[in-house]
């Protein structure tokens, strides 16, 4: 009889082990399942005499990151202003977080000499 209350209770043990961890475990799994597009970097370039932009959306480097980028540089290329990318990105979901201006022989840093060709947004994903 001994035995067999002992059985019950380890089976039962194992059950409230396996309830309380479960829940935990299967949200771990569902977070890592959602793309994070949690920030933004927008290189904005505009060439002399010409009304559209040429817009380079980066989402991170995952390869539901890169496709996303892609796509949201194809929406938002030959836009006329930086507002109509801005008003764009923030209909997305998105806030600006910091701007940083393209210069005549820069890197993307924004080191340089010459006179601004362009610009950068950095955004974040609202919550």
């Amino acid at each position: 009889m001994k035995n067999t209350n002992f059985s019950f209770m380890k089976i039962f043990l194992l059950l409230i082990s396996l309830a309380l961890c479960l829940p935990a475990y299967s949200q771990g799994i569902q977070m890592e399942k959602e793309p994070a597009l949690s920030y933004a970097y927008i290189s904005i370039q505009g060439k002399i005499f010409s009304k559209k932009l040429k817009v380079v959306v980066d989402l991170g480097d995952t390869p539901e990151q890169i496709k996303a980028g892609q796509q949201y540089s194809e929406m938002l290329t030959d836009k006329k202003s930086y507002a109509a990318v801005l008003n764009f990105m923030v209909d997305n979901g998105f806030e600006l977080v910091d701007t940083l201006t393209l210069e005549d022989n820069s890197s993307f840093q924004g080191t340089g000499s010459g006179g601004t060709t362009g610009i950068i947004f950095i955004m974040k994903r609202k919550e």
